[in-house]
């Protein structure tokens, strides 16, 4: 069994979190799986990277889209540091 990394995200906006982006150059972005509720204001959830990604560098550009289909501007983040991410 492969190690599974992990990162939580906090939504602390007023709208939910539908779509969460990360990228490792800010030009190829993947999205990470959500549900259907996404991510609702004041909740936490807990990510988990794809296994591909273990090898990749620890600074991710991230960003999100709201339920409004407004996005966040991306932002780079050291998973390796710290792994929990707030929007706010």
């Amino acid at each position: 069994m492969s190690d599974q990394f992990t990162f939580t995200v906090t939504n602390e906006t007023d709208l939910a979190i539908t779509e969460l982006w990360a990228s490792v150059d800010d030009e190829d972005w993947k999205e990470f799986t959500l549900g259907d509720e996404g991510i609702p204001p004041g909740e936490t959830i807990t990510i988990a990277w794809a296994e591909y990604t273990n090898e990749s560098p620890c600074e991710w550009y991230i960003c999100c889209t709201y339920e409004d289909e407004t996005e966040s501007d991306s932002a780079v983040f050291n998973f390796c540091e710290e792994p929990a991410l707030v929007f706010s």
